[in-house]
């Protein structure tokens, strides 16, 4: 994701906590002439200044995190006022785990066994909760699943009408109400102009 923002021409900071992965990521950016800023560090604690990133993007990385709602904190914490939240992320439910775990690891061997743990798959419904008890403004959220192969014969995914498995989706971090000053934990306060 990082490389194809880049290609777009975003400017891109990738974030890891392995060490390893980050290495391997700045190689390949480096050899396809990306410039890209590639940081060791953890979803729970982003080693970025409080409202300094205009979005956010979170691909396959939610569904792994134990304290995904302290994720959620850090990115509120991170964007700037009116910046976005963009993540997909896999539903909890009998039939996401059958399709990403069973059919995904076992039976296809798509992913490594062991990849998922099911517990922490999230509900739409508990993210919704989560990004609004934080103050975000939320975007739809929309199914995402396979919808064929390229000709290298890589799965593509694409919207699909279900959530039932996966679902991709938004929040805008809200811009404060005129006249109001931004403190340091990411909360406001009203300034009088008299």
């Amino acid at each position: 994701m990082a490389e194809s923002l880049s290609r777009a021409g975003a400017r891109v900071m990738g974030i890891d906590p392995a060490a390893s992965a980050i290495n391997v990521a700045q190689t390949h950016a480096q050899s396809a002439g990306l410039s890209i800023d590639y940081r060791v560090g953890r979803g729970e604690s982003l080693p970025l200044d409080d409202g300094s990133v205009d979005v956010v993007v979170c691909v396959d990385v939610l569904e792994h995190i134990p304290a995904w709602p302290k994720v959620l904190r850090e990115i509120h914490r991170v964007l700037k006022p009116g910046g976005v939240f963009l993540f997909d992320t896999i539903n909890r439910s009998w039939f996401s785990k059958f399709i990403a775990i069973v059919l995904g690891e076992y039976v296809l061997r798509i992913l490594p066994v062991g990849t998922h743990d099911g517990r922490l798959f999230i509900k739409p419904s508990e993210l919704r909760h989560e990004l609004s008890a934080l103050g975000f403004e939320l975007m739809p959220f929309v199914g995402l699943g396979p919808i064929g192969f390229n000709r290298r014969l890589d799965i593509l995914f694409g919207r699909l009408p279900s959530t039932a498995v996966m679902y991709m989706g938004g929040a805008r971090k809200a811009s404060p109400p005129s006249g109001a000053v931004l403190e340091h934990d990411g909360s406001t306060r009203l300034q009088s102009s008299r």
